[in-house]
């Protein structure tokens, strides 16, 4: 009998470890209650480097907060991560207050997707949060910035009575801006003009003259920028059958603030004109401009171009170029313009005055 007792008497603390204890019940319900899955609830995180994801909770624990979003099916989000979260309310539900994310995950049972879940993502996915999908762009989205520009102007001078007079002219400009992609406050730039002009006075032909020019602009620096210039044309009433000219030059922005800007440049100009009545000339000029454009009001703008281009071989010989235009604008992209043109050159054909003045006005569209 004593030999049967000391047999059976180890058994007892055996049979003590297979007992739980009630604190261990405790923690073993909290773990469990840990890992239960969270209710499907639509949430936005706002992360500390300012990225947002959107999503359902899925799950919770200690470090990480499990999502499923439109592009993958559970997501974990480290809590470390998260600056703050915004819980979005269902359209069935919308009066009634959402639960905390704690109260959803300590009281939901556990949700059953519909669909398998995909496999888990890599260890990298857990370790830094992953994107959020590109957004549709709104209607409040802003535009990308105009790379062309188009000007448009016409207008006439008419007179019947003691004297007759009239007068057609037109002029269309045209302008491309691109950024560099390396620098965008760096542009390249081709400013495309062609201006006509044709007029009687008492039957007696008194202008007639057609004129076109390229001018195209590399920024080098934020200030500094390079160009070339072409142009070509001719000028019956001035006795200049044909006149053409190409010269490279430097310029520097000295102004260049949203409402006010001026351009300097110096260069070359290798000029020819094939005359009517005097020999033909081809010399070679410095050229020597500035230009600015000045919005005195949201309707009214003031642009100003001047050249002085004086002989290499004779700086006493030069030819003077002046243009000033005011500009009103009327209704939407429509302008009513007054323009000053003033052409001067210390040897021009025979026959034909040093200086010519031009005052007119048109109306200008701009698109």
């Amino acid at each position: 009998m004593e030999q049967r007792q000391k047999t059976e008497m180890p058994l007892q603390p055996g049979l003590g470890r297979a007992r739980r204890s009630p604190q261990s019940v405790i923690l073993g319900l909290a773990a469990a209650l840990t890992l239960t899955p969270a209710a499907a609830q639509e949430v936005i995180l706002h992360l500390r480097g300012g990225d947002r994801i959107a999503g359902k909770i899925l799950a919770e624990d200690a470090t990480n907060v499990v999502l499923r979003t439109p592009w993958i099916e559970r997501l974990p989000v480290p809590l470390s991560a998260i600056e703050r979260r915004e819980t979005v309310p269902s359209p069935a539900s919308t009066n009634a207050p959402a639960p905390s994310v704690a109260q959803a995950t300590a009281s939901a049972p556990p949700s059953t997707p519909a669909t398998t879940p995909a496999a888990p993502p890599p260890a990298s996915a857990a370790a830094q949060p992953q994107p959020q999908p590109p957004e549709k762009p709104s209607a409040t989205t802003a535009r990308p910035p105009k790379r062309w520009k188009a000007q448009v102007s016409m207008g006439t001078d008419l007179q019947f009575g003691a004297r007759d007079r009239e007068l057609f002219y037109g002029r269309a400009k045209l302008t491309y801006e691109l950024p560099y992609p390396n620098n965008p406050r760096r542009f390249f730039r081709s400013i495309a003009d062609y201006s006509v002009d044709f007029g009687r006075t008492d039957g007696t032909k008194s202008t007639d003259r057609m004129y076109g020019s390229l001018k195209t602009d590399f920024d080098v620096g934020e200030r500094v920028f390079v160009y070339n210039l072409i142009g070509a044309g001719y000028d019956s009433v001035r006795k200049i059958d044909l006149q053409y000219e190409v010269g490279p030059g430097a310029g520097y922005r000295l102004f260049n603030r949203p409402k006010f800007a001026m351009n300097l440049e110096a260069g070359a100009n290798y000029q020819a004109q094939e005359r009517a009545d005097s020999p033909s000339v081809r010399k070679v000029y410095l050229r020597l401009a500035e230009d600015f454009t000045w919005k005195l009001h949201p309707r009214v703008t003031w642009i100003e171009k001047a050249e002085w281009l004086p002989s290499a071989e004779d700086p006493g010989q030069f030819q003077l170029r002046f243009e000033s235009s005011l500009s009103f604008g009327l209704w939407q992209n429509l302008a009513l313009k007054l323009t000053v043109l003033d052409l001067y050159d210390t040897r021009p054909a025979r026959g034909v005055d040093k200086n010519e003045v031009l005052v007119r006005s048109s109306l200008e569209l701009t698109f």
